[in-house]
């Protein structure tokens, strides 16, 4: 069998996966995020039981709203608690500089812990969607009303965790040089607020608050609200979007990590 050298991009890109693997692994065994996947299950079962508070919209529009929004908000939550307490796991824990002592750029590590998070949010997204997927069917055919298209909800949490990862970045970047797990999830849910709305401050001469990804790009309110799937315009839009910053997250985390002592 031929050796692959350590130094190209496919061993590379094992490393990546294999720590990848690994956090995904630590994350889904943690009881804070068993902890954060009840709850946020239990707020979108709740929609049912708080549906007659819609003041005028449509009852299966309200608990779609009222589902994607728990599994937004609980989600933003997992991201930075997660992503903070794992990071620091590894290094108060001596775990990173196992990992760090052999052929493992730390690039690869930042980027293996990013992936890994990814996963777990798209298992996050992935649980709680099907919840409320099966909610709407199910309410639908006890009142006979048309329910949402299932397509749609589903690009609606596609959406979701596209906006969960990037707050993953973002906290994985504070992460690189912070030496606290609580600074850095705290400074990640607020940058994850202020990001979210920064739809708001307009021109704003703060430098942070351009630099900062716009979250209310990846809200799905007039997707649920016109019940027709993205055109495709749209879709690359958001994906490049997306990809640019969660790049951009990793690339200064990577770089900041580099220069960090331990």
């Amino acid at each position: 069998m031929r050796r692959i050298p350590h130094n190209s991009a496919t061993a590379s890109f094992r490393r990546i996966r294999l720590i990848a693997h690994h956090t995904a692994g630590e994350a889904v065994r943690l009881r804070l995020t068993g902890l954060l996947i009840l709850i946020g299950g239990g707020f979108v079962a709740g929609a049912f039981w708080l549906r007659e508070f819609n003041f005028g919209s449509t009852e299966l529009k309200f608990i779609g709203d009222f589902g994607l929004g728990a599994i937004g908000g609980f989600g933003a939550v997992a991201a930075a608690l997660v992503t903070s307490q794992l990071f620091f796991n590894d290094i108060h824990g001596r775990a990173a500089y196992c990992v760090l002592t052999r052929p493992v750029r730390r690039w690869e590590y930042v980027w293996g812990k990013l992936l890994g998070m990814a996963a777990l949010l798209a298992l996050f997204t992935a649980s709680l969607g099907t919840l409320l997927v099966a909610l709407l069917l199910w309410r639908g055919a006890q009142i006979g009303a048309p329910a949402i298209p299932v397509p749609i909800v589903l690009c609606a949490c596609a959406l979701q965790w596209f906006k969960l990862t990037l707050i993953a970045g973002m906290t994985l970047l504070v992460c690189s040089y912070s030496g606290s797990a609580l600074f850095a999830s705290c400074a990640g849910l607020i940058l994850a607020v202020i990001a979210h709305l920064g739809i708001f401050f307009g021109e704003s001469r703060l430098i942070v608050l351009r630099i900062l990804p716009n979250l209310s790009v990846f809200d799905a309110e007039k997707l649920m609200a016109f019940g027709q799937p993205p055109g495709a315009v749209m879709v690359f839009g958001v994906l490049a979007y997306w990809a640019a910053y969660l790049a951009v997250f990793g690339v200064i985390a990577s770089h900041v990590f580099r220069h960090r002592e331990f």
